[in-house]
């Protein structure tokens, strides 16, 4: 919804500033110049970016459609899960935690929350993790170093499908110019035309130059800003399950863990310590 709010008045103020100036709507449709200007960022996109980051791009896409990261309600669920975990791992040691990381798809536990339990990343990371825990080969330190050398991989990973749009917009003043320098190549060749036709052909080849720097400022440069802020908004969510299991690893008890991990969220999206408590104790019944 915010999204196409901002194309709205991106359009509104642009095109409506344009038709308050006394200018026409259609000396911008040039389809030449789309054509021209589309075909060469798509090319581009698909010339320089392996095939997962432009799957990536779709998928990221229909993100920033959807909306932000991890809300509230999903934080809580996140901070159950890893209580109900670290609980059963107390009371029964950790050994009692290998049916559900070796399994999460059978886990009774994870699969009491959605958004967790269809979040794959997440998934993989809490399982590989506490599968090195049961295991015990490494100390509270070194699980830490781990998670955070994962979290970086996987930050970056996410982070292409962004920096690609990001470097689309980039390219889209200049892909703007070579539709208008084309569009001039042929207005220099109907120079004997008369100045009317030459006229509209110059027109016709700024309205590509127009195009570039529009649609790069004004949609794609925004839309991967948003890809980017959605990629962080996710990180956060993964730091908050290090920071829980890295509390966990180095001796501190479940509530004691599960509310550092309170506490590394964005205030924005943080339940206070009572709606914590209170989902806590739910989660024990």
């Amino acid at each position: 919804m915010k999204l196409i709010v901002g194309m709205i008045v991106v359009f509104g103020c642009v095109l409506g500033g344009f038709v308050m100036h006394h200018g026409q709507l259609m000396a911008l449709f040039v389809p030449t110049e789309y054509l021209i200007i589309g075909g060469c960022l798509l090319g581009g996109m698909i010339i320089r970016n392996p095939a997962a980051v432009l799957t990536g791009i779709v998928r990221d896409l229909l993100g920033v459609l959807k909306g932000g990261g991890p809300s509230k309600a999903q934080y809580l669920e996140l901070l159950k899960l890893l209580y109900q975990l670290l609980q059963l791992a107390r009371r029964e040691g950790v050994l009692a935690l290998e049916e559900h990381v070796n399994d999460p798809h059978s886990s009774q536990i994870i699969n009491k929350y959605p958004s967790f339990a269809h979040n794959h990343h997440a998934v993989a990371f809490l399982c590989d993790t506490l599968k090195l825990f049961v295991a015990g080969v490494l100390d509270a330190q070194k699980m830490d170093e781990l998670m955070e050398t994962d979290l970086e991989v996987l930050h970056h990973e996410e982070l292409e499908p962004a920096q690609a749009v990001t470097n689309g917009a980039d390219s889209l003043p200049a892909i703007g110019i070579v539709a208008a320098v084309l569009g001039i190549i042929l207005t220099m060749s109907a120079i004997d035309e008369g100045a009317a036709a030459v006229g509209r052909k110059v027109a016709g080849a700024l309205v590509g130059t127009f195009l570039g720097v529009f649609v790069a400022y004004g949609f794609v440069g925004p839309i991967a800003g948003a890809m980017e802020n959605n990629v962080n908004a996710r990180s956060r969510y993964f730091a908050c399950i290090r920071h829980v299991l890295a509390a966990a690893i180095a001796g501190v008890q479940p509530p004691m863990a599960v509310e550092i991990g309170r506490r590394s969220i964005y205030s924005s999206e943080r339940p206070s310590f009572e709606e914590l408590e209170n989902a806590l104790r739910e989660a024990k019944t």
